[in-house]
């Protein structure tokens, strides 16, 4: 197998810059506001980070509705059955159904039942029932902000290329005056 080199992607750039900026946001900022690991953030950056707002608005809805549905689904499913791998299997079935019933339900669906696991095989090693819905919400929680940093970074970006095609166009003027 040989690897030959090819040339970026488009975007490849606005991807990598907004990536690491909004990583760095969320790495440093969200302990001063108490959440110690914000990995749930920084994966919905990835996840609803694009340079195309309208890609970023459905990237951002889809994200929220998987996460909020996954996460309702662990909760209940822990508070009837516990934190057991029956339950989480239960819970991984009850997402699935949802988003295969639901009409126009974001075509991404597996993050909600991946969010059932996530939740659910953290609860196995809690200390209670109150912890772990409380973990719940704190994740549900990460995963608005990180979606949010990313749809504010698509704004700075929207603007700045405005801003530059503005400049470009301004700088056509002059040469055309020329």
């Amino acid at each position: 197998m040989s690897f030959e080199f090819i040339s970026p992607k488009k975007n490849a750039l606005v991807y990598i810059i907004k990536i690491l900026c909004g990583s760095l946001i969320l790495w440093y900022g969200l302990p001063r506001l108490g959440f110690e690991e914000p990995y749930w953030a920084m994966i919905s950056l990835i996840i609803v980070t694009e340079p195309d707002m309208n890609l970023a608005r459905a990237n951002f809805k889809a994200r929220l509705i998987n996460t909020i549905t996954g996460a309702v689904v662990a909760c209940i499913s822990l508070l009837v059955f516990g934190p057991t791998f029956h339950a989480m299997l239960i819970a991984m079935i009850v997402a699935v159904a949802i988003a295969m019933l639901w009409q126009n339900y974001p075509s991404n669906w597996r993050l909600g039942p991946i969010t059932v696991v996530i939740l659910l095989s953290a609860a196995f090693t809690g200390s209670g029932v109150h912890e772990e819905l409380h973990l719940a919400l704190l994740r549900v929680t990460e995963v608005i902000i990180g979606s949010i940093v990313a749809l504010l970074q698509g704004a700075v970006y929207v603007q700045f290329q405005k801003w530059r095609e503005k400049s470009v166009e301004e700088k056509k003027e002059k040469v055309d005056e020329l």
